[in-house]
């Protein structure tokens, strides 16, 4: 099991949609690449939850999209401008 606690995203903006997110850091302290993590969720179906504002896990799936592309969304939300991935806790990337 996998439990996504926080997000990365360069720059000051908050990112609007899924798409926009960089990497997900893991309760186990791995961040990983957006489309990494979710190959391997898609791929092995291993199951992947955040907690909500409520304190609630929630389902993560992965699906693939008409590129082959992988795509991280809450199970049952289509909206990448309306998940609830969106609200988790939001790191900087900082180089140098």
């Amino acid at each position: 099991m996998i439990l996504v606690e926080k997000i990365y995203r360069r720059g000051h903006q908050a990112p609007t949609t899924v798409d926009e997110i960089e990497k997900f850091q893991t309760s186990d302290g791995y961040v990983s690449p957006n489309h990494v993590l979710a190959r391997a969720i898609g791929a092995d179906h291993e199951n992947c939850f955040y907690k909500n504002q409520d304190g609630k896990r929630k389902k993560v799936v992965a699906n693939k999209d008409s590129t082959g592309t992988w795509r991280l969304q809450t199970i049952g939300n289509t909206d990448p401008e309306n998940d609830g991935l969106l609200q988790l806790p939001r790191m900087e990337n900082s180089w140098g």
